[in-house]
C-alpha cells in the first residue's frame, strides 16, 4: 500500500474509531471498538489484540481479546473478512462482538490473571504500568513476558504492550501482535496506537464515571424509598399512639352511655312484642339497637387495635353462631334489600374466641352490605379441609380496584368517607395472629368479591369441652 493511501486509510480508521468511542458510554462496547479497530486492517500490522484491566488489589485480569488462535483459524477469519461486505461500523455492533468473543483466542484471554507484585523487576509489564511507556518486543524479547503469556507471543515475531491511562492512572494494558502475517510494526503504527489508546482512556473514564453516577442514583433511589417507608412507619406509629389515646378516651366516655342507650332500646323492643304499639316505634328501636352495636364495633376495633388481647378459644357451633349474628344484622340487610343466604353444614364447629370471631364476621359482612346494590346477594359458605375450617363470604357488589387491593389490610387505609381503616386490619390480625389461620381475597370490578378465611380445627386433647351454641 502506498504511503499516501496508507495514511488516508489510517486517518479514516482513526476517525471511525473515535466517533464510535464518542457515541457510547458502555464499557463493553468501548473495549470492543478499540480491539476491533486495532485489528481491522492488515496495514496496521496487528492481527490480534487483548486488553487487561489492573485491579485496585494489584492484579492484571478481566481480559478481553479479538483475533485468531492459530494458523488455521487465522486463514478462516481473514478469508471470511475478505469475502464479507461488513463495514467497520457494523463490526462495532453487539451482534458481531458476541460472534468474535466466542472464538478460542478471546476465551483463553479471559482466563488469564497475574499478580503485579510477583513480576520480576525487569518485566516489560512493569515498565508499561509504572513508567507509562509503550514497549515493543521483537524476536526473543517476546519471551521476557510472564510465562502465562508465552502461548500468546509464540505465534508472533513482534508484540506491542501499551498502557491505557484512565482518570490519570494506568488502569489497563493492551497487548497487540503481528501473529501469522508477521508484518513489521512500524513507528507510525505505534503512533497510531498511542492516539487510539488516549481516546480509549478518555472514553473509559467517561463510561466508568457514568456507571458510578448510575450506581449512586440507584442507591439514592433506594435510600429515598427506604426513607419513604420509614416516614410511613413513623406516621403509622403516630397514628397508633393517637388511636391508643382515643380508644382510652372512648372506653371511659362513650362505652357507658352506649350500654345505657342500647339497654333502653332493647327494653322498648321487648315492650313492642307484647303490646300493640305503632310499628314505627318498634322499627326505630331496632335501628337504635343496630346503630349502638355498630358503634360498639368501632369502639371494639379501636380497643383491639390498641391493646392486643390473646384469644380465649372455645368450641363454637358455626351455624347457630351465624343465626344469632343474622338477627343483629337483619335490619341492615332488609334496608339494603340484599338477598342473604347461609350455606353451612350442621356438623361444623370452629375453635375460636367468640367475641373476636364476631368482629371478623361483623366487619366482613358490613363491608359486603356496603358494596352490594339493592337486589344483589351475599352468600356465606363453610366447609372442612385438611384439619381446617374454611369460611367464605362472597357478594355481587362493586368489587375492589387493583390499586386498593394491595393496601387492603393496612391499618388506617380506607376508601370510606367515615371509615377509620381498622376493620380489615383487625380481621387479618384476628384470623392469622390470634387463630393461626389464613385469609385470601379475590375481587373483580363490577362483579363482586369473595373473601375466604380459615381457622384450624380444635386439637384432640381439647375436644372434651362443651361446644358453645
Amino acid at each position: 500500500m502506498e504511503a499516501q493511501s496508507k495514511l488516508q486509510y489510517e486517518i479514516q480508521l482513526l476517525d471511525t474509531i473515535c466517533r464510535g468511542l464518542q457515541e457510547t458510554l458502555n464499557v463493553d462496547k468501548i473495549i470492543h471498538i478499540v480491539l476491533t479497530g486495532l485489528t481491522a486492517g492488515a496495514s496496521l500490522g496487528f492481527s490480534r489484540a487483548a486488553i487487561f484491566f489492573i485491579s485496585e488489589s494489584g492484579f492484571i485480569g478481566e481480559g478481553r481479546g479479538i483475533g485468531p488462535y492459530d494458523h488455521n483459524e487465522a486463514g478462516k477469519i481473514w478469508a471470511e473478512l475478505t469475502d464479507s461486505s461488513v463495514t467497520l461500523e457494523e463490526m462495532f455492533e453487539n451482534s458481531h462482538r458476541r460472534t468474535l468473543e466466542s472464538q478460542r483466542f478471546p476465551v483463553e484471554i479471559k482466563t488469564m490473571k497475574l499478580e503485579i507484585a510477583k513480576l520480576p523487576p525487569e518485566s516489560p509489564l512493569k515498565k508499561v504500568i509504572f513508567n507509562n511507556e509503550i514497549v515493543v518486543l521483537r524476536d526473543s524479547e517476546r519471551f521476557t513476558v510472564p510465562e502465562e503469556f508465552h502461548w500468546f507471543v509464540r505465534h508472533a515475531t513482534e508484540v506491542v504492550i501499551a498502557p491505557i491511562v484512565i482518570s490519570g492512572k494506568v488502569s489497563a494494558i493492551i497487548f497487540a501482535d503481528n501473529a501469522f502475517h508477521y508484518k513489521h510494526i512500524t513507528p507510525e503504527t505505534i503512533s497510531f496506537l498511542s492516539i487510539v489508546l488516549n481516546q480509549a482512556g478518555l472514553a473509559l473514564a467517561n463510561a466508568f464515571a457514568y456507571e458510578t453516577v448510575k450506581r449512586n442514583l440507584e442507591q439514592l433511589r433506594q435510600l429515598n424509598e427506604q426513607l419513604r417507608k420509614t416516614q410511613e412507619e413513623l406516621l403509622a406509629c403516630e397514628r397508633f399512639a393517637a388511636a391508643g389515646r382515643i380508644s382510652t378516651y372512648l372506653a371511659h366516655e362513650i362505652r357507658n352511655p352506649l350500654v345505657t342507650i342500647g339497654g333502653f332500646a332493647r327494653q322498648i323492643l321487648e315492650i313492642c312484642k307484647d303490646k300493640k304499639i305503632d310499628p314505627r316505634i318498634s322499627r326505630n328501636a331496632r335501628i337504635i339497637v343496630n346503630e349502638v352495636r355498630r358503634l360498639e364495633l368501632v369502639l371494639n376495633n379501636l380497643l383491639r387495635f390498641s391493646f392486643k388481647q390473646p384469644a380465649k378459644k372455645q368450641l363454637i357451633h358455626l351455624q347457630s353462631f351465624l343465626n344469632e349474628l343474622m338477627e343483629v344484622l337483619s335490619i341492615n340487610i332488609e334496608e339494603r334489600q340484599v338477598k342473604f343466604s347461609v350455606e353451612i353444614p350442621e356438623n361444623i364447629y370452629v375453635y375460636a374466641d367468640r367475641i373476636q370471631l364476631s368482629e371478623v364476621f361483623y366487619n366482613l359482612i358490613h363491608n359486603a352490605i356496603d358494596s352490594v346494590k339493592p337486589g344483589g346477594s351475599i352468600v356465606i359458605k363453610a366447609g372442612q379441609h385438611n384439619k381446617q375450617v374454611w369460611i367464605e363470604i362472597s357478594d355481587t357488589g362493586n368489587g375492589i380496584p387493583e390499586d386498593v387491593m394491595k393496601h387492603l389490610f393496612k391499618p388506617f387505609f380506607t376508601t370510606k368517607p367515615h371509615g377509620m381503616g381498622l376493620g380489615l386490619h383487625l380481621v387479618k390480625m384476628i384470623v392469622e395472629e390470634n387463630h393461626g389461620g389464613t385469609i385470601d381475597v379475590v375481587s373483580q370490578l363490577n362483579t363482586g368479591t369473595r373473601i375466604r378465611f380459615t381457622i384450624p380445627e380444635k386439637e384432640e386433647h381439647e375436644k372434651e369441652e362443651n361446644p358453645s351454641h
